[in-house]
């Protein structure tokens, strides 16, 4: 994935991208939920107006029965006053036979009246003819627990008054009333409670579309609503339960649904971040190569230029000084000290502009089966002598003994650079241990030496070029065997395992002719 020049990178646009989709979709969440309330209060206000619909028909339907129960109710009582009128017309009652009389027929008593003020009362308490009404009619009396019913005898000859009790009656009005439908709603599912409320003093019934609100009802949520019925308000509880479990499916949905949008963006993002980290980090290697063989061709061109300047004045030079040394017999022996002083910095001169030559030249290594133990014993037998004279001792460790392929020179020239490195470190005796291995493809040759003076933070710029701590080092020997070990394809590592120690480890491929590496 390439960088976005001209706006945010891509893993960051990624990530805008997601959050905006996720404030999308909780924006849809909030209006789902919006909608299931408007849903619910929907049906709850449908269900309210349903409901009232239904009381009221019932109250329509109970006022009707019970007319037409008044009306059945007078019919039979019409019938029975006539059929007693009859017997008393045959055969005048006496107060005990019309009592009698009542307790057969289920009365609550028989009043007959007669035209000369006669009367005969078979109730069990005090009547009077005061029930007696010109039209036939039935009568509640609250405080005798009965219904009267007066029968006015043919010819103005008094009246007939039965009685009747008020339970079985006021039962038949209960259960065909509205009291009887608004207990049997309440009980139907969904529904919590319903009742006849009053306006209030000094309010107005409500009119319009029912009203709902949201209550806490003997701990559950409640959706009450209000709708004018008749000269009240008809209030209806509806339990949430319905719009609660919604609400809870709307968020546990929305709760996995946001995880994995989210988990996803950011899986993406990540991977879109590490892609363009690690596509950077590449343009980055391939700039800092570009600008290093940049760099080592302007290096090489210089040092040729200052081969070609400086070579030639410096084997006049030398040239010069050593005929001064072998013609001048005249010269006294601070002259020669001081020609010998002066040969040794032409040669230092020399091996500066060689060592700069190495350097920018490019290793190609000619590629041949090399014995690392064989050619380090070889290298070493040429500074023998010398690490006698430092007192430097010598432990060798070789575990590896098979044939790598490399160039023998240029390896030949990394081992020596190294070992001068070691020696040049421990100018009054010390240690040189190495140790020659495999670690898996690799074949691995290490040398530890003492003489450290660097911290440990600081010991890797060793292999960086011109870094010397030496007063006559040139600082690129260690450079230019890494720039060989790096042309076959192998790695430096620097360690430092303890103070005043410093270990240097060559990994080389052990792969079979393998094909060269400009670097």
């Amino acid at each position: 994935m390439a960088e976005n020049r001209r706006g945010l990178p891509l893993w960051l646009t990624n990530l805008l991208l997601f959050t905006l989709l996720t404030l999308s979709a909780v924006a849809y969440f909030f209006w789902q939920i919006h909608q299931a309330r408007e849903d619910f209060l929907t049906h709850v206000r449908a269900h309210v107006q349903q409901v009232a619909r239904v009381i009221q028909s019932s109250a329509r339907n109970a006022m009707a029965s019970q007319m037409a129960a008044e009306t059945l109710l007078e019919t039979l009582l019409g019938n029975t006053a006539r059929f007693v009128n009859y017997l008393n017309d045959i055969e005048p009652f006496a107060p005990e036979e019309l009592s009698a009389f009542a307790r057969e027929s289920g009365l609550a008593g028989i009043l007959i009246s007669g035209s000369k003020g006669t009367v005969v009362d078979g109730f069990p308490g005090p009547i009077g003819t005061s029930s007696c009404k010109k039209r036939p009619g039935l009568e509640h009396r609250a405080e005798g627990g009965m219904y009267l019913f007066s029968w006015p005898r043919p010819e103005g000859a008094g009246c007939v008054v039965l009685g009747i009790g008020d339970k079985m009656i006021s039962a038949l009005y209960e259960n065909l009333g509205p009291g009887h439908v608004v207990k049997t709603v309440s009980q139907l599912p969904g529904i919590h409670s319903v009742r006849m409320e009053s306006p209030g003093p000094g309010k107005q019934p409500l009119s319009g579309n029912p009203s709902v609100t949201f209550e806490t009802l003997g701990k559950k949520d409640v959706a009450i609503a209000r709708l004018p019925f008749q000269s009240g308000i008809l209030s209806v509880g509806v339990n949430t339960g319905h719009l609660d479990r919604s609400i809870h499916r709307l968020w546990r949905d929305f709760f996995i649904f946001g995880a994995a949008f989210a988990l996803l963006g950011l899986c993406i993002s990540f991977f879109l971040y590490r892609n363009q980290a690690s596509h950077l980090a590449q343009v980055k290697s391939y700039e800092r190569r570009i600008s290093k063989e940049r760099e080592d061709a302007s290096l090489g061109r210089a040092a040729a230029s200052i081969a070609h300047e400086i070579r030639n004045p410096l084997n006049a030079l030398g040239m010069g000084l050593q005929r001064l040394q072998l013609e001048g017999t005249e010269l006294t022996p601070d002259h020669r000290h001081l020609l010998m002083l002066l040969t040794d910095a032409v040669g230092r001169a020399d091996a500066s502009v060689s060592g700069l030559l190495n350097y920018a030249r490019p290793p190609m290594p000619n590629r041949e089966p090399v014995h690392l133990d064989r050619l380090f014993q070889k290298i070493l037998a040429l500074y023998r002598y010398r690490l006698a004279e430092l007192k430097i001792l010598v432990d060798q460790s070789f575990n590896f003994r098979e044939a790598i392929f490399g160039d023998p020179d240029l390896l030949g020239q990394v081992i020596e650079n190294l070992l001068l490195n070691a020696m040049e470190a421990q100018p009054h005796g010390g240690f040189i241990h190495v140790t020659l291995g495999q670690n898996g493809k690799d074949a691995y040759l290490m040398i530890r030496n003492g003489g450290l003076t660097l911290p440990e933070e600081k010991a890797t710029q060793i292999l960086e070029p011109y870094f010397t701590t030496k007063a006559r080092g040139t600082g690129l020997g260690l450079t230019i065997a890494q720039r060989i070990i790096q042309a076959h394809k192998g790695r430096i590592e620097l360690a430092v395992p303890e103070p005043g120690a410093l270990e240097i480890t060559v990994y080389l491929p052990m792969e079979e002719n393998p094909k060269p590496l400009r670097v």
